[in-house]
């Protein structure tokens, strides 16, 4: 018994031209239409992180603090070397005891409102810019004492599909959405007739909708402040 059956890149592909009835059962795409089809995929996925927050790809990211320093590079090239983290879901931070307190997710306007930014303490607040290579992150107040790490709930990218057994980042559950939104993708490209365009349009919002909300958090998270944390 297994649970566990997943599909490679040219295997989504496949199916999609299918769909699209530009091949056959058993047919073998061209090499043009595999890489024609890849872009469309990845474009396709590069569109799909847009919609909510999956669960699979939010991970926890340590940020320690700096004495003096209120900003953090977070990237390939950054203060914390990783994949470029596509937004801040919510954040603690940790002091030395261990114990942990919820800062405030805010806004950019939010943070430039702040009065005198360089203001030294403990953290309370922060605002995450993604950029473009390195996403930065603002913290306020500014550091005044070594030991404090903050702990970001990110957002972090789905990986690129580029080789031909390559599997899509997402969980078996999501295939067929691949499947249905590559063909939806590639609809017009192909002169699929107008009728079957918005037959798979309707099929894929449903599916995106319906995939969308069952990767989201059923539970609320809440952390509780320490009374000890400014001792």
């Amino acid at each position: 018994m297994t649970a566990a059956y997943t599909q490679s890149r040219d295997k989504v592909i496949q199916g999609a031209l299918r769909v699209l009835g530009v091949i056959g059962a058993g047919d073998e795409p061209t090499p043009s239409d595999y890489d024609n089809c890849s872009q469309a995929l990845n474009l396709y996925i590069k569109q799909l992180q847009t919609k909510g927050m999956p669960l699979w790809k939010v991970e926890d990211l340590q940020v320690p603090m700096v004495i003096g320093q209120n900003t953090y590079n977070l990237g390939p090239t950054g203060d914390v070397v990783c994949v470029r983290p596509l937004r801040v879901v919510m954040a603690f931070i940790r002091n030395p005891s261990n114990q942990d307190t919820t800062l405030m997710n805010i806004s950019r306007q939010e943070y430039m409102q702040q009065g005198y930014k360089p203001s030294s303490g403990i953290p309370n607040q922060v605002y995450y810019d993604p950029q473009l290579t390195n996403g930065v992150l603002y913290v306020y107040d500014t550091p005044s004492a070594t030991g404090y790490t903050i702990h970001l709930q990110v957002q972090m990218p789905v990986d690129d599909v580029l080789t031909p057994g390559s599997v899509p980042d997402f969980p078996s559950e999501w295939f067929n959405l691949l499947k249905f939104g590559l063909a939806d993708q590639l609809a017009l490209e192909y002169g699929v007739p107008a009728q079957v365009r918005s037959e798979l349009a309707q099929r894929t919002a449903k599916l995106e909708e319906v995939m969308t909300d069952w990767s989201q958090e059923e539970s609320s998270t809440s952390f509780t402040p320490s009374s000890q944390f400014y001792s």
